[in-house]
């Protein structure tokens, strides 16, 4: 069966989905890549979530509708710092860092999620910060601070001597010592670690990672409109570090994006709190849908399966 391309016009369907319904800010990441558009609008728009201690607004996650800054929201900012190349002189990226620098607990030896304060806005359950626990069941060891150790790697200029390699070093060792049922952010954040490693740093947590997700992926397609790993949910292209080949489980999954387009041209999404908070999770639905079309344009074109 030949593979499934996504056509000319439903590319244009999918683009303009993006502008007519994504955020400002990620029309700007999506001009950045596909349209020649430029950094600094990208900066700028990210930039209307920076909250005045130099840290961001939480709901840049949108399952958290909170405006607090918190280590979630600077992974989410250094994201895209990350990929629209934003360098170590600009001032928005100078106050992250020192946001971080100062919210990192040395007791933990890890930035922590998000704070209880974030539970007086709107949020998915699984952004609730526990009495008991004193966090929300996604933070752990890892998440957000392996992401944050990966995307900092952009900056050692503005980091002390020694601190991004105690904090990579703890997040592998963590790795290193995890059981292969892992917790899906997790796998998540320690992916992006390894993506900003270099070769020689990375083999042996590429390898566990490896062995994780041949454990945790959902290899039939019948499941995939449900919340879990597919094949290509932390490869987004040929050049990760967790890209084994083209299997017949990858090219399923570049079929099954392709497929399931929707007539709007975005994508819909495997995950609802509609029943907590209806208006709240219609603006998130709204804002993720923008970002996952992105995604899933930014994964059909690394792999060679949108028509020119």
């Amino acid at each position: 069966m030949p593979e499934q391309k996504l056509s000319r016009e439903s590319f244009e369907r999918a683009v303009n989905s993006i502008h007519t319904e994504a955020r400002p800010l990620d029309r700007a990441r999506f001009a950045y890549h596909f349209e020649n558009g430029s950094r600094d609008a990208a900066i700028a728009e990210l930039a209307k979530f920076q909250n005045t201690d130099g840290g961001f607004q939480s709901l840049l996650e949108s399952d958290t509708r909170w405006t607090g800054s918190s280590g979630l929201a600077a992974m989410k900012a250094l994201k895209v710092f990350n990929e629209v190349g934003a360098p170590a002189s600009d001032p928005h990226v100078q106050a992250l860092v020192k946001y971080l620098l100062a919210s990192f607990d040395e007791k933990a030896s890890y930035w922590h999620a998000l704070p209880k304060a974030a539970n007086s806005a709107p949020h998915a359950p699984w952004w609730d910060v526990k009495d008991d626990l004193g966090r929300s069941e996604v933070e752990s060891p890892v998440f957000p601070t392996a992401a944050l150790a990966g995307y900092l790697r952009a900056y050692p200029s503005l980091l002390p001597q020694g601190f991004l390699d105690r904090v990579t070093a703890s997040c592998l060792k963590y790795l290193e010592a995890a059981p292969v049922k892992m917790a899906m952010p997790d796998i998540d954040t320690l992916s992006v670690l390894v993506n900003y490693l270099p070769p020689t740093e990375r083999a042996a947590a590429v390898q566990k990672l490896k062995t994780v997700l041949a454990d945790e992926t959902v290899v039939d397609p019948q499941k995939w409109d449900e919340y879990n790993i597919r094949p290509l949910t932390f490869v987004h292209s040929p050049d990760s570090p967790l890209y084994s080949g083209p299997t017949v489980a990858v090219n399923l999954n570049l079929d099954y994006i392709v497929s399931t387009q929707k007539p709007d041209g975005g994508w819909g999404l495997t995950w609802s709190w509609a029943d907590r908070d209806p208006a709240a999770w219609k603006l998130a639905e709204q804002e993720w849908r923008g970002v996952v079309t992105f995604e899933n344009l930014e994964i059909l074109t690394a792999f060679h399966r949108i028509s020119r």
